[in-house]
């Protein structure tokens, strides 16, 4: 997944758990944790007797529902504790009331709990009880927005580059929603009122805080969506790769692991990563070939070490990922893409071998004819745009595409004939240097051997990498 499509997200989860706060507040309107015990009960017994995986599902929601209820009653259950307390009443009349210290509040709250529904229940429960206005409440709902993403900070510490940025997306946009909305909070607070009395009649204090909370992450994304552009390009700025070098495993995140669809997912763009850094490979090579300069030399060198090391990364990864719970579909998955990253390997190696050939053609001050220098660049050409197919078909399933990749790989094979004949004939009429010859020959060869290696991943796309059997004709 890309950050912008991560963003989105992001936008919309926001959106999404502030339904767990309107949830509550029907509970409340409607009394019902009274019933907690009875559908946590329910619940249970449908998920450890029931066979039919659908009716585990909404045993399991009726327990998730249960327990809410449960945890809301005995929040409540201690409210008439805290009305008591002299202390908390003076805490909450004097300080709560002061928004820096509500949004602080907030903060502190949720991140040690790790739940912003819990602590929008317990705003809920305070507020009913009459400890906290409706402006201390929203205040403190604003703080565990920022709050809540001290989980995904936390989590993105072991993470790789797009896991920090996501986590980085999701606290300054919700650290830039709060301020914009703490700075205007007179008039978010008449937004608030305004919305909530008249789609409620006769609302309680509850409605009005899950309203301040669906309303605020919905204003928020509204603000965001039209800049999203420049909000991604301004994350990439400030949150870099450590190191100037591109290696190491940008897609690869071991959080994905428990999801295998979204492993797959990052093991195909590190797939994809793979084959574009090749195609680089292959571009500079040829580059040595045509100069004799050996200035890209290092960064061939260092992008197969790059490959080597991907390789090894990515079949730990997708062994990783054979252990969970795999469908059938996924499960064919697997061959597909290690069979895919060994073949880039196996690509590299040969590019190796074509800048040992540059290497021995440089140092023995040979050359090519003109007739060989553009016969190489023809073939060059042909195998880029090889690459340039199959990375379109990792992305997405395309028979066309598949169709030009068979097209293009007959054609390499036809030119690498077709080319070595004529440079045999060269070497038979003395226009060309045997030893040079037998160089040309051999980057010939090579050229066409990681046509194929490209050729036989793009064959996976057909299928296995898109979780079918192989269809055989």
């Amino acid at each position: 997944m890309k950050l912008p499509q991560a963003v989105g997200i992001i936008y919309g989860a926001n959106i999404g758990t502030t339904i767990t706060a309107q949830l509550m507040a029907f509970s409340f309107k409607f009394k019902l944790t009274d019933i907690a015990l009875p559908v946590l009960g329910i619940g249970f017994a449908i998920n450890y007797i029931a066979k039919n995986k659908k009716l585990k599902n909404i045993g399991q929601a009726m327990m998730g529902f249960g327990m809410m209820f449960l945890g809301l009653k005995i929040l409540n259950d201690g409210i008439p504790y805290m009305q008591q307390s002299e202390s908390l009443k003076h805490f909450f009349a004097e300080y709560a009331s002061i928004p820096v210290v509500g949004v602080i509040l907030g903060i502190v709250v949720t991140a040690m709990v790790h739940s912003s529904a819990a602590t929008v229940g317990l705003v809920m429960v305070l507020s009913q009880a009459g400890l906290l206005d409706l402006q201390s409440a929203i205040c403190i709902m604003l703080g565990d927005n920022i709050g809540t993403c001290f989980t995904a900070q936390l989590a993105s510490m072991t993470g790789n580059i797009n896991a920090r940025r996501t986590a980085w997306a999701h606290t300054l946009y919700n650290v830039f929603g709060v301020v914009l909305t703490w700075i205007t909070l007179p008039l978010f607070m008449k937004i608030v009122i305004f919305a909530t009395d008249y789609l409620h009649a006769n609302a309680d204090i509850s409605v009005y805080i899950a309203n301040s909370h669906t309303l605020f992450n919905l204003l928020s994304a509204l603000i965001f969506l039209p800049i999203t552009k420049y909000y991604v390009d301004f994350l990439y700025k400030i949150v870099k790769r450590k190191g100037d070098h591109s290696n190491g495993k940008i897609y690869l995140d071991k959080l994905l692991l428990d999801t295998p669809v979204a492993a797959l997912e990052a093991s195909r763009s590190e797939i994809i990563r793979g084959t574009e850094v090749l195609k680089e490979m292959v571009l500079d090579v040829m580059d040595i070939v045509y100069t004799d300069d050996r200035k890209k030399m290092t960064e061939v060198v260092d992008n197969e070490a790059d490959i080597n090391q991907m390789q090894k990364d990515l079949t730990r990864y997708i062994v990783e990922i054979s252990r969970r719970e795999l469908t059938e579909s996924q499960s064919l998955m697997v061959p597909a893409m290690i069979s895919s990253i060994n073949n880039i390997e196996r690509s590299g190696d040969r590019v190796i071998e074509i800048s040992s050939l540059c290497n021995k053609k440089i140092d023995g001050n040979l050359s090519f004819t003109d007739s060989a220098i553009n016969e190489l660049k023809e073939l060059e050409k042909v195998v880029i745009e090889l690459f340039n197919n199959t990375i379109i078909a990792l992305r997405k399933r395309d028979n066309e595409i598949i169709k030009r990749i068979v097209e293009l790989e007959d054609k390499v094979d036809e030119m690498s004939e077709t080319f070595q004949e004529n440079h045999i004939k060269r070497l038979n009429e003395g226009t060309c240097n045997v030893d040079s010859g037998v160089l040309f020959i051999d980057m010939i060869g090579h050229l066409e051997r990681i046509a194929d290696h490209i050729y036989k991943i793009a064959m996976y796309t057909k299928d296995e990498l898109f979780g079918d059997k192989r269809k055989y004709n």
